[in-house]
C-alpha cells in the first residue's frame, strides 16, 4: 500500500508544495486518504498520514507552528522524530473532525 507509485507521487507533491509555501495539514491528510483508498478506516488513514509525515521529515521538511509574525513562516518544533510523530498522532486523536487537523501543525521546506 505505501510503497506504490501513488504514494511516491503524493509524497513528491507535498515536498514540492512545502518548498513553495507553508502547507497546512489538510493536503497531507487528503494525500493519505488518496493513498489509503476508498473504504479505508480512520485508523488506516491516520497510519498513512504518519508515514507521510515521517517521510517528509526524511526529505528535509520542517514541521511546526505557523508564525504570527508577518514575513515569517513555520516555527519548527525542534523535537526528535519520535516526539514529532507522537505529537502529530496525538493531535489527530484530539480532533474528531479531520477539518480541525489544520490546528495540528504546518509544513515547510527550504527552496532549492
Amino acid at each position: 500500500m505505501l510503497a506504490g507509485e501513488q504514494y511516491e507521487e503524493e509524497l513528491d507533491y507535498l515536498t514540492q508544495y512545502a518548498k513553495t509555501t507553508p502547507v497546512y495539514f489538510t493536503p497531507v491528510r487528503d494525500a493519505a486518504e488518496t493513498v489509503a483508498g476508498k473504504g479505508s478506516t480512520e485508523a488506516q488513514i491516520q497510519a498513512v498520514t504518519l508515514k507521510l509525515v515521517d517521510d517528509l521529515l526524511d526529505r528535509g521538511v520542517q514541521i511546526g507552528d505557523m508564525s504570527p509574525l508577518e514575513g515569517e513562516a513555520v516555527i519548527p518544533w525542534n523535537l526528535s522524530r519520535e516526539q514529532t510523530l507522537r505529537k502529530v498522532a496525538e493531535g489527530m486523536q484530539k480532533y474528531k473532525d479531520p477539518l480541525d487537523f489544520i490546528y495540528i501543525c504546518w509544513f515547510s521546506a527550504p527552496a532549492e
